[in-house]
Protein backbone atom coordinates (compact mmCIF):
# COMPACT_ATOMS: atom_id res chain seq x y z
CA UNK A 1 0.00 0.00 0.00
CA UNK A 2 1.25 3.44 -0.95
CA UNK A 3 0.65 6.70 0.93
CA UNK A 4 0.33 9.88 -1.15
CA UNK A 5 0.47 13.19 0.71
CA UNK A 6 -0.66 16.67 -0.20
CA UNK A 7 1.99 18.78 -1.89
CA UNK A 8 4.71 20.60 -0.03
CA UNK A 9 3.97 24.30 -0.12
CA UNK A 10 6.50 26.76 -1.47
CA UNK A 11 7.01 30.22 0.05
CA UNK A 12 4.33 31.96 -2.07
CA UNK A 13 1.81 29.22 -1.32
CA UNK A 14 2.49 29.44 2.40
CA UNK A 15 1.83 33.17 2.25
CA UNK A 16 -1.44 32.56 0.41
CA UNK A 17 -2.56 29.98 2.98
CA UNK A 18 -1.64 32.39 5.81
CA UNK A 19 -3.74 35.07 4.11
CA UNK A 20 -6.71 32.68 3.91
CA UNK A 21 -6.31 31.72 7.58
CA UNK A 22 -6.22 35.35 8.66
CA UNK A 23 -9.07 36.43 6.40
CA UNK A 24 -11.37 33.61 7.56
CA UNK A 25 -10.21 33.49 11.22
CA UNK A 26 -9.22 29.84 10.95
CA UNK A 27 -6.07 27.91 11.77
CA UNK A 28 -3.26 27.74 9.24
CA UNK A 29 -3.71 23.96 9.02
CA UNK A 30 -7.43 24.34 8.25
CA UNK A 31 -6.61 26.85 5.51
CA UNK A 32 -4.05 24.37 4.22
CA UNK A 33 -6.77 21.70 3.96
CA UNK A 34 -8.84 24.13 1.90
CA UNK A 35 -5.86 24.94 -0.32
CA UNK A 36 -5.41 21.24 -1.04
CA UNK A 37 -9.03 21.28 -2.26
CA UNK A 38 -8.30 24.04 -4.81
CA UNK A 39 -9.83 26.71 -2.59
CA UNK A 40 -7.05 29.24 -2.88
CA UNK A 41 -8.51 32.67 -2.06
CA UNK A 42 -10.18 34.26 0.96
CA UNK A 43 -13.37 34.72 -1.07
CA UNK A 44 -13.51 31.05 -2.10
CA UNK A 45 -12.75 29.95 1.45
CA UNK A 46 -15.52 32.11 2.93
CA UNK A 47 -18.01 30.70 0.41
CA UNK A 48 -16.91 27.14 1.18
CA UNK A 49 -17.19 27.68 4.94
CA UNK A 50 -20.64 29.27 4.65
CA UNK A 51 -22.57 27.03 2.23
CA UNK A 52 -26.24 27.68 1.58
CA UNK A 53 -28.84 29.06 -0.78
CA UNK A 54 -26.74 32.08 -1.60
CA UNK A 55 -24.58 29.72 -3.64
CA UNK A 56 -27.47 28.52 -5.82
CA UNK A 57 -27.22 29.40 -9.50
CA UNK A 58 -30.04 30.92 -11.56
CA UNK A 59 -31.87 28.02 -13.28
CA UNK A 60 -32.44 30.17 -16.37
CA UNK A 61 -28.70 30.10 -17.04
CA UNK A 62 -29.20 26.52 -18.22
CA UNK A 63 -29.70 26.19 -21.95
CA UNK A 64 -33.21 25.08 -22.80
CA UNK A 65 -34.77 26.23 -19.52
CA UNK A 66 -36.75 29.12 -21.02
CA UNK A 67 -38.16 26.90 -23.80
CA UNK A 68 -39.00 24.13 -21.31
CA UNK A 69 -40.91 26.48 -19.02
CA UNK A 70 -42.84 27.96 -21.97
CA UNK A 71 -43.79 24.48 -23.21
CA UNK A 72 -44.92 23.36 -19.75
CA UNK A 73 -46.92 26.58 -19.37
CA UNK A 74 -48.64 25.78 -22.67
CA UNK A 75 -49.43 22.28 -21.38
CA UNK A 76 -51.00 23.78 -18.28
CA UNK A 77 -53.07 26.31 -20.21
CA UNK A 78 -54.36 23.67 -22.66
CA UNK A 79 -54.96 20.96 -20.09
CA UNK A 80 -52.52 18.60 -21.77
CA UNK A 81 -51.45 15.23 -20.39
CA UNK A 82 -47.86 15.17 -19.06
CA UNK A 83 -45.70 12.13 -18.30
CA UNK A 84 -42.51 12.26 -16.21
CA UNK A 85 -40.20 9.44 -17.36
CA UNK A 86 -37.40 8.60 -14.92
CA UNK A 87 -34.79 5.99 -14.08
CA UNK A 88 -34.60 3.08 -11.66
CA UNK A 89 -31.71 4.22 -9.45
CA UNK A 90 -31.82 6.58 -6.46
CA UNK A 91 -31.04 9.63 -8.59
CA UNK A 92 -33.75 8.79 -11.12
CA UNK A 93 -36.31 7.98 -8.43
CA UNK A 94 -35.62 11.23 -6.54
CA UNK A 95 -35.66 13.25 -9.77
CA UNK A 96 -39.02 11.76 -10.76
CA UNK A 97 -40.48 12.57 -7.32
CA UNK A 98 -39.17 16.15 -7.37
CA UNK A 99 -40.56 17.00 -10.80
CA UNK A 100 -43.89 15.29 -10.03
CA UNK A 101 -44.32 17.45 -6.90
CA UNK A 102 -43.16 20.66 -8.59
CA UNK A 103 -45.52 20.16 -11.53
CA UNK A 104 -48.36 19.49 -9.09
CA UNK A 105 -47.57 22.73 -7.27
CA UNK A 106 -47.49 24.46 -10.66
CA UNK A 107 -50.94 23.15 -11.51
CA UNK A 108 -50.26 19.99 -13.51
CA UNK A 109 -51.00 16.56 -12.07
CA UNK A 110 -48.55 14.57 -14.15
CA UNK A 111 -48.31 10.84 -14.56
CA UNK A 112 -44.97 9.30 -13.71
CA UNK A 113 -43.04 6.19 -14.63
CA UNK A 114 -39.71 4.61 -13.72
CA UNK A 115 -38.58 1.51 -15.64
CA UNK A 116 -37.16 -1.64 -14.10
CA UNK A 117 -33.58 -2.70 -14.84
CA UNK A 118 -34.78 -5.52 -17.10
CA UNK A 119 -36.37 -2.84 -19.32
CA UNK A 120 -32.99 -1.19 -19.80
CA UNK A 121 -31.81 2.35 -19.18
CA UNK A 122 -33.39 5.34 -20.90
CA UNK A 123 -36.51 5.87 -22.96
CA UNK A 124 -38.42 2.85 -24.23
CA UNK A 125 -40.86 3.52 -27.08
CA UNK A 126 -42.86 0.35 -26.43
CA UNK A 127 -43.30 1.33 -22.78
CA UNK A 128 -44.56 4.78 -23.79
CA UNK A 129 -46.96 3.16 -26.26
CA UNK A 130 -48.31 0.95 -23.48
CA UNK A 131 -48.73 3.93 -21.17
CA UNK A 132 -50.54 5.79 -23.94
CA UNK A 133 -53.26 3.13 -23.87
CA UNK A 134 -54.28 4.48 -20.45
CA UNK A 135 -54.61 7.97 -21.85
CA UNK A 136 -53.00 10.15 -24.47
CA UNK A 137 -49.57 11.62 -23.67
CA UNK A 138 -49.05 15.13 -25.05
CA UNK A 139 -45.77 16.03 -23.33
CA UNK A 140 -43.10 13.68 -22.01
CA UNK A 141 -40.37 15.04 -19.70
CA UNK A 142 -37.39 12.84 -18.98
CA UNK A 143 -35.39 13.05 -15.76
CA UNK A 144 -31.91 11.52 -15.34
CA UNK A 145 -32.06 10.10 -18.87
CA UNK A 146 -32.81 10.94 -22.49
CA UNK A 147 -29.76 12.84 -23.68
CA UNK A 148 -28.59 9.79 -25.71
CA UNK A 149 -32.04 8.84 -27.03
CA UNK A 150 -32.12 10.89 -30.24
CA UNK A 151 -33.71 8.17 -32.42
CA UNK A 152 -36.29 7.16 -29.80
CA UNK A 153 -37.32 10.77 -29.31
CA UNK A 154 -37.77 11.18 -33.06
CA UNK A 155 -40.13 8.16 -33.04
CA UNK A 156 -42.12 9.70 -30.17
CA UNK A 157 -42.28 13.04 -31.98
CA UNK A 158 -43.67 11.25 -35.04
CA UNK A 159 -46.37 9.82 -32.78
CA UNK A 160 -47.37 13.36 -31.76
CA UNK A 161 -45.60 13.42 -28.37
CA UNK A 162 -43.46 16.44 -27.51
CA UNK A 163 -40.36 15.68 -25.42
CA UNK A 164 -38.30 17.73 -22.97
CA UNK A 165 -35.06 16.11 -21.84
CA UNK A 166 -33.58 16.86 -18.42
CA UNK A 167 -30.40 14.90 -17.86
CA UNK A 168 -26.86 15.17 -16.50
CA UNK A 169 -25.04 12.36 -18.29
CA UNK A 170 -22.30 12.97 -20.83
CA UNK A 171 -23.92 14.24 -24.06
CA UNK A 172 -23.25 12.34 -27.29
CA UNK A 173 -22.16 14.04 -30.49
CA UNK A 174 -25.69 13.78 -31.96
CA UNK A 175 -28.06 15.47 -29.53
CA UNK A 176 -31.80 14.82 -29.54
CA UNK A 177 -33.84 17.23 -31.67
CA UNK A 178 -35.89 18.62 -28.78
CA UNK A 179 -35.55 20.96 -25.81
CA UNK A 180 -32.75 19.58 -23.66
CA UNK A 181 -31.54 20.76 -20.24
CA UNK A 182 -28.18 19.35 -19.23
CA UNK A 183 -25.40 21.21 -17.36
CA UNK A 184 -22.82 19.28 -19.40
CA UNK A 185 -23.96 20.72 -22.73
CA UNK A 186 -21.20 22.85 -24.22
CA UNK A 187 -21.16 26.60 -24.72
CA UNK A 188 -23.76 27.55 -22.14
CA UNK A 189 -23.63 30.10 -19.33
CA UNK A 190 -24.39 27.80 -16.41
CA UNK A 191 -21.29 27.90 -14.17
CA UNK A 192 -21.41 24.35 -12.75
CA UNK A 193 -21.65 21.08 -14.68
CA UNK A 194 -21.68 18.65 -11.73
CA UNK A 195 -25.41 18.47 -10.91
CA UNK A 196 -27.05 15.06 -10.62
CA UNK A 197 -30.30 14.21 -12.40
CA UNK A 198 -32.37 15.24 -9.38
CA UNK A 199 -30.43 18.51 -9.24
CA UNK A 200 -31.43 19.27 -12.83
CA UNK A 201 -35.06 18.34 -12.08
CA UNK A 202 -34.96 20.68 -9.07
CA UNK A 203 -33.66 23.49 -11.31
CA UNK A 204 -36.61 23.02 -13.65
CA UNK A 205 -38.91 22.99 -10.62
CA UNK A 206 -37.33 26.21 -9.35
CA UNK A 207 -37.92 27.87 -12.70
CA UNK A 208 -41.58 26.81 -12.50
CA UNK A 209 -42.48 27.51 -8.85
CA UNK A 210 -39.57 29.48 -7.41
CA UNK A 211 -38.60 28.97 -3.76
CA UNK A 212 -41.42 26.46 -3.22
CA UNK A 213 -39.19 23.90 -4.95
CA UNK A 214 -36.80 24.15 -1.98
CA UNK A 215 -39.10 21.81 -0.07
CA UNK A 216 -37.58 18.97 -2.11
CA UNK A 217 -33.92 19.74 -1.45
CA UNK A 218 -33.77 16.70 0.85
CA UNK A 219 -34.33 14.53 -2.22
CA UNK A 220 -31.70 16.50 -4.14
CA UNK A 221 -29.23 15.90 -1.30
CA UNK A 222 -29.94 12.16 -1.26
CA UNK A 223 -29.60 11.84 -5.04
CA UNK A 224 -26.40 13.92 -5.15
CA UNK A 225 -24.73 11.66 -2.60
CA UNK A 226 -26.20 8.43 -3.99
CA UNK A 227 -24.97 9.22 -7.51
CA UNK A 228 -21.45 9.98 -6.21
CA UNK A 229 -21.43 13.58 -7.41
CA UNK A 230 -18.58 15.79 -6.23
CA UNK A 231 -19.58 17.67 -3.07
CA UNK A 232 -18.13 20.95 -4.25
CA UNK A 233 -19.50 24.30 -5.45
CA UNK A 234 -23.29 24.24 -5.94
CA UNK A 235 -23.61 20.57 -4.95
CA UNK A 236 -22.19 21.45 -1.53
CA UNK A 237 -24.82 24.17 -1.12
CA UNK A 238 -27.63 21.87 -2.25
CA UNK A 239 -26.63 19.05 0.11
CA UNK A 240 -26.21 21.37 3.09
CA UNK A 241 -29.72 22.80 2.58
CA UNK A 242 -31.16 19.34 1.99
CA UNK A 243 -29.64 17.99 5.21
CA UNK A 244 -31.30 20.81 7.13
CA UNK A 245 -34.69 19.46 6.01
CA UNK A 246 -33.74 15.86 6.86
CA UNK A 247 -32.50 16.79 10.35
CA UNK A 248 -35.50 18.96 11.26
CA UNK A 249 -38.21 16.77 12.79
CA UNK A 250 -40.80 19.31 11.62
CA UNK A 251 -39.80 18.95 7.98
CA UNK A 252 -38.37 15.41 7.83
CA UNK A 253 -40.08 13.35 5.15
CA UNK A 254 -41.80 10.14 6.28
CA UNK A 255 -39.54 8.12 4.00
CA UNK A 256 -36.45 9.38 5.81
CA UNK A 257 -38.07 8.84 9.20
CA UNK A 258 -38.53 5.13 8.58
CA UNK A 259 -35.46 4.50 6.46
CA UNK A 260 -33.20 6.14 9.05
CA UNK A 261 -34.87 4.81 12.20
CA UNK A 262 -34.88 6.58 15.53
CA UNK A 263 -31.14 6.82 16.20
CA UNK A 264 -31.33 10.46 17.25
CA UNK A 265 -27.93 11.14 15.66
CA UNK A 266 -27.27 14.00 13.27
CA UNK A 267 -27.78 12.87 9.67
CA UNK A 268 -24.75 13.58 7.51
CA UNK A 269 -23.93 13.06 3.85
CA UNK A 270 -22.30 9.78 4.88
CA UNK A 271 -25.53 8.70 6.57
CA UNK A 272 -27.39 9.24 3.32
CA UNK A 273 -24.68 7.41 1.36
CA UNK A 274 -24.47 4.34 3.58
CA UNK A 275 -27.95 4.06 5.11
CA UNK A 276 -30.64 5.57 2.88
CA UNK A 277 -29.19 5.38 -0.65
CA UNK A 278 -28.51 1.60 -0.59
CA UNK A 279 -32.12 0.93 0.42
CA UNK A 280 -33.54 3.11 -2.34
CA UNK A 281 -31.18 1.55 -4.89
CA UNK A 282 -32.07 -1.93 -3.62
CA UNK A 283 -35.56 -1.51 -5.05
CA UNK A 284 -34.25 -1.11 -8.58
CA UNK A 285 -31.60 -3.80 -8.14
CA UNK A 286 -34.21 -6.31 -6.97
CA UNK A 287 -36.60 -5.47 -9.84
CA UNK A 288 -38.99 -3.23 -7.91
CA UNK A 289 -38.01 0.39 -8.57
CA UNK A 290 -41.68 1.36 -8.20
CA UNK A 291 -41.52 0.70 -4.45
CA UNK A 292 -38.50 3.00 -4.18
CA UNK A 293 -40.43 5.73 -6.00
CA UNK A 294 -43.64 5.13 -4.09
CA UNK A 295 -41.99 5.72 -0.69
CA UNK A 296 -41.44 9.36 -1.68
CA UNK A 297 -44.85 9.84 -3.33
CA UNK A 298 -47.00 8.10 -0.69
CA UNK A 299 -48.39 10.22 2.17
CA UNK A 300 -50.08 7.52 4.29
CA UNK A 301 -47.73 6.87 7.22
CA UNK A 302 -48.64 3.19 7.59
CA UNK A 303 -48.01 2.59 3.90
CA UNK A 304 -44.68 4.44 4.03
CA UNK A 305 -43.64 2.25 6.97
CA UNK A 306 -44.54 -0.90 5.01
CA UNK A 307 -42.60 0.36 1.98
CA UNK A 308 -39.55 1.05 4.18
CA UNK A 309 -39.72 -2.48 5.57
CA UNK A 310 -39.87 -3.91 2.05
CA UNK A 311 -36.89 -1.81 0.89
CA UNK A 312 -34.91 -2.92 3.93
CA UNK A 313 -35.64 -6.56 3.09
CA UNK A 314 -34.57 -5.93 -0.49
CA UNK A 315 -31.33 -4.42 0.78
CA UNK A 316 -30.53 -7.47 2.92
CA UNK A 317 -31.15 -9.77 -0.05
CA UNK A 318 -29.09 -7.48 -2.27
CA UNK A 319 -26.14 -7.61 0.13
CA UNK A 320 -26.18 -11.42 0.16
CA UNK A 321 -26.32 -11.72 -3.63
CA UNK A 322 -23.61 -9.07 -4.11
CA UNK A 323 -21.32 -10.99 -1.77
CA UNK A 324 -21.85 -14.17 -3.80
CA UNK A 325 -21.06 -12.43 -7.11
CA UNK A 326 -18.10 -10.61 -5.55
CA UNK A 327 -16.51 -13.87 -4.39
CA UNK A 328 -17.12 -15.49 -7.78
CA UNK A 329 -15.66 -12.45 -9.56
CA UNK A 330 -12.53 -12.49 -7.38
CA UNK A 331 -12.03 -16.15 -8.24
CA UNK A 332 -12.25 -15.29 -11.95
CA UNK A 333 -9.72 -12.48 -11.55
CA UNK A 334 -7.32 -14.93 -9.90
CA UNK A 335 -7.72 -17.41 -12.76
CA UNK A 336 -7.23 -14.70 -15.38
CA UNK A 337 -3.85 -13.73 -13.91
CA UNK A 338 -4.46 -10.06 -14.77
CA UNK A 339 -1.21 -8.68 -13.31
CA UNK A 340 -0.09 -7.30 -16.66
CA UNK A 341 -3.44 -5.62 -17.29
CA UNK A 342 -4.21 -2.00 -16.43
CA UNK A 343 -7.92 -2.85 -16.41
CA UNK A 344 -9.90 -5.79 -15.02
CA UNK A 345 -12.88 -7.20 -16.95
CA UNK A 346 -14.90 -10.22 -15.87
CA UNK A 347 -18.27 -11.60 -16.98
CA UNK A 348 -20.64 -14.43 -16.15
CA UNK A 349 -23.89 -15.62 -17.72
CA UNK A 350 -25.61 -16.14 -14.37
CA UNK A 351 -24.81 -12.77 -12.79
CA UNK A 352 -27.57 -10.15 -12.66
CA UNK A 353 -27.06 -6.65 -14.06
CA UNK A 354 -28.48 -5.01 -10.93
CA UNK A 355 -25.53 -6.10 -8.80
CA UNK A 356 -22.46 -5.76 -11.00
CA UNK A 357 -21.90 -2.05 -10.31
CA UNK A 358 -21.46 -2.65 -6.58
CA UNK A 359 -19.18 -5.61 -7.27
CA UNK A 360 -17.08 -3.51 -9.66
CA UNK A 361 -16.67 -0.82 -6.98
CA UNK A 362 -15.46 -3.42 -4.46
CA UNK A 363 -12.99 -4.87 -6.95
CA UNK A 364 -11.59 -1.39 -7.61
CA UNK A 365 -10.78 -1.18 -3.89
CA UNK A 366 -9.12 -4.60 -4.00
CA UNK A 367 -7.05 -4.18 -7.16
CA UNK A 368 -6.62 -0.39 -7.46
CA UNK A 369 -7.41 -0.30 -11.17
CA UNK A 370 -10.49 0.31 -13.36
CA UNK A 371 -12.92 -2.60 -13.29
CA UNK A 372 -15.76 -3.66 -15.61
CA UNK A 373 -18.11 -6.42 -14.45
CA UNK A 374 -20.62 -7.88 -16.91
CA UNK A 375 -23.82 -9.85 -16.48
CA UNK A 376 -25.11 -12.24 -19.14
CA UNK A 377 -28.00 -11.37 -21.43
CA UNK A 378 -29.41 -13.34 -24.38
CA UNK A 379 -26.65 -12.67 -26.89
CA UNK A 380 -24.66 -9.89 -25.23
CA UNK A 381 -23.13 -8.79 -21.94
CA UNK A 382 -24.39 -5.82 -19.95
CA UNK A 383 -21.91 -4.34 -17.53
CA UNK A 384 -20.96 -1.60 -15.11
CA UNK A 385 -17.60 0.12 -14.94
CA UNK A 386 -15.93 1.82 -11.98
CA UNK A 387 -12.62 3.63 -12.09
CA UNK A 388 -9.71 5.04 -10.13
CA UNK A 389 -8.39 8.59 -9.87
CA UNK A 390 -6.63 9.53 -13.09
CA UNK A 391 -8.65 7.30 -15.43
CA UNK A 392 -11.81 8.65 -17.10
CA UNK A 393 -13.55 5.34 -17.72
CA UNK A 394 -16.25 6.99 -19.85
CA UNK A 395 -13.57 8.28 -22.23
CA UNK A 396 -11.97 4.83 -22.31
CA UNK A 397 -15.30 3.25 -23.23
CA UNK A 398 -16.09 5.98 -25.76
CA UNK A 399 -12.77 5.25 -27.43
CA UNK A 400 -14.14 1.75 -28.23
CA UNK A 401 -17.69 2.75 -29.11
CA UNK A 402 -17.55 0.96 -32.47
CA UNK A 403 -17.44 -2.32 -30.55
CA UNK A 404 -20.42 -1.50 -28.36
CA UNK A 405 -24.18 -1.91 -28.41
CA UNK A 406 -24.79 0.89 -25.91
CA UNK A 407 -22.91 2.97 -23.35
CA UNK A 408 -23.28 5.96 -21.03
CA UNK A 409 -22.13 7.41 -17.75
CA UNK A 410 -19.50 9.59 -16.08
CA UNK A 411 -15.74 9.75 -15.64
CA UNK A 412 -15.72 7.37 -12.66
CA UNK A 413 -18.76 5.19 -13.37
CA UNK A 414 -20.35 4.00 -16.59
CA UNK A 415 -22.65 1.42 -18.09
CA UNK A 416 -21.90 -0.55 -21.23
CA UNK A 417 -23.37 -3.32 -23.38
CA UNK A 418 -21.25 -5.42 -25.73
CA UNK A 419 -21.86 -8.48 -27.88
CA UNK A 420 -20.24 -11.64 -26.62
CA UNK A 421 -18.19 -11.82 -29.82
CA UNK A 422 -16.65 -8.42 -29.10
CA UNK A 423 -16.00 -8.94 -25.38
CA UNK A 424 -12.31 -9.86 -25.68
CA UNK A 425 -11.73 -7.12 -28.26
CA UNK A 426 -13.25 -4.59 -25.87
CA UNK A 427 -11.02 -5.79 -23.04
CA UNK A 428 -7.91 -5.34 -25.18
CA UNK A 429 -9.07 -1.94 -26.43
CA UNK A 430 -9.85 -0.46 -22.99
CA UNK A 431 -6.69 -1.94 -21.49
CA UNK A 432 -4.64 -0.48 -24.34
CA UNK A 433 -6.29 2.93 -23.91
CA UNK A 434 -5.43 3.09 -20.21
CA UNK A 435 -1.86 1.96 -20.87
CA UNK A 436 -1.50 4.67 -23.51
CA UNK A 437 -2.42 7.55 -21.18
CA UNK A 438 0.35 10.15 -21.07
CA UNK A 439 -0.11 10.62 -17.33
CA UNK A 440 0.07 7.11 -15.96
CA UNK A 441 -2.46 6.36 -13.19
CA UNK A 442 -1.21 4.85 -9.94
CA UNK A 443 -2.44 1.26 -10.28
CA UNK A 444 -1.73 0.11 -6.76
CA UNK A 445 -3.54 0.42 -3.46
CA UNK A 446 -3.13 4.02 -2.44
CA UNK A 447 -4.10 6.01 0.63
CA UNK A 448 -4.32 9.77 0.18
CA UNK A 449 -3.38 11.64 3.36
CA UNK A 450 -3.01 15.35 4.07
CA UNK A 451 0.33 15.22 5.92
CA UNK A 452 2.24 13.32 8.59
CA UNK A 453 1.68 14.62 12.13
CA UNK A 454 4.54 15.14 14.55
CA UNK A 455 2.75 17.05 17.33
CA UNK A 456 -0.60 16.73 19.15
CA UNK A 457 -3.75 18.15 17.59
CA UNK A 458 -6.00 20.79 19.13
CA UNK A 459 -9.72 20.59 19.77
CA UNK A 460 -10.12 23.75 17.70
CA UNK A 461 -8.58 22.05 14.66
CA UNK A 462 -10.98 19.11 15.06
CA UNK A 463 -13.95 21.49 15.23
CA UNK A 464 -12.75 23.33 12.14
CA UNK A 465 -12.42 20.01 10.30
CA UNK A 466 -16.08 19.36 11.09
CA UNK A 467 -16.88 22.74 9.52
CA UNK A 468 -15.70 21.30 6.19
CA UNK A 469 -18.72 18.95 6.11
CA UNK A 470 -20.48 17.57 4.13
CA UNK A 471 -17.81 15.02 3.27
CA UNK A 472 -17.98 12.67 0.34
CA UNK A 473 -16.77 12.39 -3.25
CA UNK A 474 -14.71 15.45 -4.15
CA UNK A 475 -14.45 16.54 -0.52
CA UNK A 476 -13.28 13.55 1.46
CA UNK A 477 -12.85 13.72 5.21
CA UNK A 478 -9.22 14.63 5.89
CA UNK A 479 -6.94 11.79 6.95
CA UNK A 480 -3.47 12.06 8.46
CA UNK A 481 -0.63 9.75 9.37
CA UNK A 482 1.59 9.28 12.40
CA UNK A 483 4.74 7.21 12.69
CA UNK A 484 4.83 4.51 15.37
CA UNK A 485 7.10 1.65 16.30
CA UNK A 486 5.84 -1.15 18.57
CA UNK A 487 2.28 -0.51 19.80
CA UNK A 488 0.08 -2.58 22.11
CA UNK A 489 -3.48 -2.65 20.77
CA UNK A 490 -6.15 -3.87 23.20
CA UNK A 491 -9.87 -4.68 22.73
CA UNK A 492 -12.26 -2.00 23.97
CA UNK A 493 -13.81 -4.67 26.21
CA UNK A 494 -13.66 -8.43 26.55
CA UNK A 495 -14.88 -10.08 23.37
CA UNK A 496 -15.07 -6.83 21.40
CA UNK A 497 -13.87 -6.85 17.76
CA UNK A 498 -12.87 -3.21 18.19
CA UNK A 499 -9.47 -2.18 19.52
CA UNK A 500 -7.71 0.94 20.74
CA UNK A 501 -4.17 2.06 21.43
CA UNK A 502 -2.35 5.19 22.49
CA UNK A 503 0.29 7.07 20.58
CA UNK A 504 2.23 10.19 21.45
CA UNK A 505 -0.10 12.18 19.19
CA UNK A 506 -3.62 10.81 19.73
CA UNK A 507 -5.59 7.81 20.97
CA UNK A 508 -6.58 5.59 18.05
CA UNK A 509 -9.77 3.54 17.77
CA UNK A 510 -9.38 0.60 15.39
CA UNK A 511 -12.77 -0.83 14.43
CA UNK A 512 -12.61 -4.56 13.62
CA UNK A 513 -8.92 -4.13 14.33
CA UNK A 514 -7.82 -7.65 15.26
CA UNK A 515 -5.97 -7.96 11.96
CA UNK A 516 -3.72 -5.06 12.97
CA UNK A 517 -2.76 -6.28 16.45
CA UNK A 518 0.28 -8.27 15.31
CA UNK A 519 1.71 -5.80 12.76
CA UNK A 520 1.31 -2.99 15.32
CA UNK A 521 3.28 -5.01 17.87
CA UNK A 522 6.25 -5.54 15.55
CA UNK A 523 9.30 -3.37 16.36
CA UNK A 524 9.46 -1.93 12.86
CA UNK A 525 8.62 1.56 11.70
CA UNK A 526 5.11 1.94 10.40
CA UNK A 527 2.53 4.63 9.73
CA UNK A 528 -1.02 4.67 11.01
CA UNK A 529 -3.49 6.37 8.67
CA UNK A 530 -6.43 7.86 10.56
CA UNK A 531 -9.13 10.49 10.55
CA UNK A 532 -9.71 12.94 13.38
CA UNK A 533 -13.02 12.92 15.24
CA UNK A 534 -14.46 14.77 18.21
CA UNK A 535 -15.76 12.54 20.98
CA UNK A 536 -18.16 13.86 23.63
CA UNK A 537 -18.82 12.19 26.99
CA UNK A 538 -20.69 13.90 29.83
CA UNK A 539 -20.36 17.22 28.00
CA UNK A 540 -16.60 16.84 27.79
CA UNK A 541 -14.97 16.85 24.37
CA UNK A 542 -11.90 14.84 23.50
CA UNK A 543 -10.03 13.86 20.35
CA UNK A 544 -10.08 10.36 18.91
CA UNK A 545 -8.39 9.02 15.81
CA UNK A 546 -10.29 6.47 13.72
CA UNK A 547 -7.85 4.07 12.08
CA UNK A 548 -8.05 3.67 8.31
CA UNK A 549 -4.90 1.63 7.63
CA UNK A 550 -1.57 0.48 9.04
CA UNK A 551 1.26 0.78 6.51
CA UNK A 552 4.69 -0.72 7.13
CA UNK A 553 7.82 1.23 6.34
CA UNK A 554 9.17 -0.86 3.49
CA UNK A 555 12.69 0.47 4.05
CA UNK A 556 12.72 -1.27 7.43
CA UNK A 557 12.89 -4.95 6.44
CA UNK A 558 14.16 -6.39 9.70
CA UNK A 559 10.90 -8.02 10.67
CA UNK A 560 8.68 -7.11 7.76
CA UNK A 561 9.36 -10.33 5.90
CA UNK A 562 8.45 -12.29 9.03
CA UNK A 563 5.10 -10.49 9.16
CA UNK A 564 4.37 -11.10 5.46
CA UNK A 565 5.36 -14.78 5.78
CA UNK A 566 3.11 -15.18 8.83
CA UNK A 567 0.13 -13.68 7.01
CA UNK A 568 0.62 -16.02 4.04
CA UNK A 569 0.69 -19.04 6.37
CA UNK A 570 -2.57 -17.83 7.98
CA UNK A 571 -4.19 -17.61 4.53
CA UNK A 572 -3.13 -21.20 3.81
CA UNK A 573 -4.51 -22.43 7.12
CA UNK A 574 -7.87 -20.82 6.32
CA UNK A 575 -8.01 -22.47 2.90
CA UNK A 576 -10.07 -25.59 3.51
CA UNK A 577 -9.21 -27.01 0.08
CA UNK A 578 -5.50 -27.23 0.87
CA UNK A 579 -4.00 -30.56 1.98
CA UNK A 580 -1.36 -30.38 4.71
CA UNK A 581 1.14 -33.14 5.52
CA UNK A 582 4.03 -33.22 7.95
CA UNK A 583 7.22 -34.55 6.37
CA UNK A 584 10.84 -34.81 7.34
CA UNK A 585 13.63 -33.11 5.42
CA UNK A 586 14.91 -36.38 3.98
CA UNK A 587 11.54 -36.96 2.28
CA UNK A 588 11.37 -33.63 0.41
CA UNK A 589 13.07 -34.93 -2.73
CA UNK A 590 10.49 -37.72 -2.97
CA UNK A 591 7.64 -35.23 -3.40
CA UNK A 592 8.57 -33.04 -6.40
CA UNK A 593 5.12 -31.42 -6.66
CA UNK A 594 4.79 -27.87 -7.97
CA UNK A 595 2.86 -25.44 -5.82
CA UNK A 596 3.78 -27.17 -2.55
CA UNK A 597 4.98 -25.23 0.46
CA UNK A 598 7.53 -27.09 2.60
CA UNK A 599 8.02 -26.05 6.24
CA UNK A 600 11.14 -27.64 7.68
Amino acid sequence: MKIVYGKNLDRSEIERVQEMASGCDILFDTARLLYYRDIDTVEKAKAFLSPGKSGFNDPYLLDGMKNAVERIQKAKENGESVLVFGDYDADGVCATSILYYCLKEYGITARYYVPERVDGYGLNVQTVDNLSKDGKIDLLITVDCGISDREKIKVLNDKGIDVIVTDHHEPPEDLPLCTAINPKLKNQNYPFDGLCGAGVAYKLGSALIGDKADAYLDLVALATVADSMDLIKENRDLVVEGLKIVNDKNTQRLAFKYLLGESGKQVTAQTLAYTVAPRINAGGRMGDAHTALKIFIENDENKVFDLAVKLNEYNIARQARCEEIYNEAKAKVTLLKSDDRSVIMVADEKWQAGFVGIVAAKLVEDYARPVLVFAGQEDYFKGSARSVDGVNIFDAIMNSKDLLIAYGGHSQAAGVAVSKDNFDKLYDAIDGYVKSLSQKPVLEKTVFAEWNLTKPLSLRFAREIDALEPFGVGNKRPVFTIEVDSVCSMPLKVGSPHYSYRTSIIEILDFNGEKNVFPLSLPIRKKVVFEVNLSSFKNRESLKGYSRAVVADYDDTSLLKTHVFRNEIIKLLKDGATDYRAITSDKVKEIPKAGTLYLL
